[in-house]
């Protein structure tokens, strides 16, 4: 219960997406599951230890460039996290029913991950495209279509 507590003042002190050129990285490990470094948090970065925070916090890399897609992915749903963590919830749970066909279907057919892992490599993504709009792509998208684009883009 105390590590729950440990998030509320994130939620209450969390500024509309708008008003962040950055988030800055906490270590909260027990939010975090294996296999993943960070998690965009009501504009914080969650991982899992001091010295992955620190990392997101020095440098720019491309997983930072992931987590600040997801920023300006809020931005562009009405400059509000809770609409962006509605979509995202619902994206989810649409997608979950893909899970025989791709383990954590939920999270790698979510539009707002598909459009963040497409261009984590660009660091020039977000000067380019500031609103990220491109999960609205991705959202049109039928889920079987955008199973086939995930196996596509494994495959190269």
């Amino acid at each position: 219960m105390a590590n729950l507590l440990s998030v509320i003042p994130l939620i209450c002190r969390a500024r509309r997406p708008s008003k962040m050129d950055d988030m800055r990285a906490v270590s909260i490990p027990f939010w975090i599951r294996k296999g993943y470094e960070g998690m965009t948090f009501f504009g914080h970065i969650i991982t899992h230890s001091e010295e992955e925070a620190d990392r997101f916090n020095s440098q720019w890399d491309a997983m930072k460039n992931h987590e600040m897609i997801h920023l300006h992915q809020a931005r562009s749903t009405h400059d509000s996290w809770l609409c962006f963590y509605w979509r995202y919830v619902v994206y989810w749970l649409k997608a979950c029913r893909y899970r025989k066909h791709l383990r954590n279907a939920g999270y790698l057919l979510n539009p707002f991950e598909m459009e963040a892992y497409a261009h984590m490599y660009d660091l020039d993504y977000l000067r380019d495209n500031e609103q990220a709009t491109g999960w609205r792509e991705y959202a049109r998208l039928s889920l079987s279509e955008r199973l086939s684009l995930y196996e596509s883009s494994k495959k190269t």
